[in-house]
């Protein structure tokens, strides 16, 4: 009976963790922009495995402030941004299957070098100022007030901040090397059906990724 037990308690955390995952982009060795879908510090979701219950992202880089649409991939560990690198502005949006009543979406962004003030384009986006260590985060293009993020900072740290009134995050900048901010789990009480399976409520989670 206690293995039973024990059976039982770890598939509830399994499902749980699955939903501590994020969704994030990044450079790989070619410069090439991939899309990752792990928790940070992990071992990257695969395919065959949780990489199969992400649809394909939905991307695009940004030009002259406005979005152009790319071709996304499939790879054993990632999906691959077709046509964008580094030097790319890029967003995407993607979804999990229906776990738990939910409906969980992922956003991201991969922001280049910051010359002006970006603009939002995603339902949650996280949107860098000019100034290093500032970024807004807004939902459904309004700033999102007291909503926690984690930033993942270049070596391997972690510091959970916490937007001000008007959306603002502000933080540490001064280490050279990948940044990646996290939101996870913004419930809307938005319900509707995916794939045949009803959901009660929408989880958004969205991603910043940048090098310093």
């Amino acid at each position: 009976m206690l293995h039973k037990f024990a059976l039982i308690a770890a598939l509830v955390f399994t499902a749980a963790t699955s939903f501590a995952h994020s969704v994030w982009i990044e450079p790989d060795g070619d410069g090439q922009l991939v899309v990752r879908f792990a928790e940070p510090g992990d071992d990257f979701e695969t395919s065959p495995g949780y990489l199969d219950n992400l649809s394909t992202p939905l991307a695009f880089v940004v030009a002259s402030n406005a979005p152009q649409s790319i071709e996304t991939l499939k790879r054993s560990d990632y999906f691959l941004l077709s046509t964008a690198s580094s030097t790319n502005t890029t967003c995407l949006e993607t979804s999990f299957t229906v776990r738990g009543g939910r409906k969980p979406i992922f956003y991201a962004r991969w922001q280049s070098l910051v010359e002006s003030a970006p603009s939002p384009f995603l339902t949650l986006d996280l949107v860098p100022i000019v100034k290093p260590g500032e970024v807004r985060a807004y939902f459904r293009g309004k700033p999102l007030a007291n909503i926690k993020a984690t930033l993942h900072t270049p070596d391997n740290g972690e510091a959970e901040l916490t937007s001000d009134a008007d959306g603002f995050l502000r933080f540490e900048a001064n280490q050279k090397g990948q940044y990646l901010l996290t939101i996870s789990h913004h419930r809307e009480p938005l319900a509707g059906f995916h794939g045949g399976i009803g959901y009660k409520e929408t989880s958004h989670n969205c991603s910043l990724a940048w090098q310093q």
